[in-house]
């Protein structure tokens, strides 16, 4: 298991941001994330969500669980394993963003 250490920031309402100290489990993309208290902040709507590494890598972060990175999607069946179709899908299997739309 890896450990990174870096920052996690949530934008919020087009200018508002909001950072915190995190640590990133690249085993399985899951975010430890320092809590921060907004309720004084008049915060409506969440445009995106990521962390950083030390190294400045950037992640993006799940719109649906909060709580794990997005990952490159794999085709199954096809080439040597690594091939990837260019969608994302969240880290955490049980995510409900992962589920079968219809």
């Amino acid at each position: 298991m890896s450990i990174l250490k870096g920052t996690f920031t949530s934008l919020w309402d087009g200018n508002e941001s909001i950072t915190t100290y995190a640590e990133l489990d690249t085993e399985t993309g899951s975010l430890e994330i320092n809590s921060v208290d907004v309720s004084d902040m008049d915060l409506e709507f969440l445009d995106e969500e990521y962390f950083k590494d030390e190294e400045n890598n950037l992640y993006e972060v799940c719109p649906d669980c909060h709580e794990f990175i997005m990952r490159e999607k794999c085709i199954e069946g096809e080439g040597n394993g690594n091939d990837y179709d260019g969608q994302k899908i969240c880290s955490n299997p049980y995510c409900e963003s992962n589920w079968v739309k219809e």
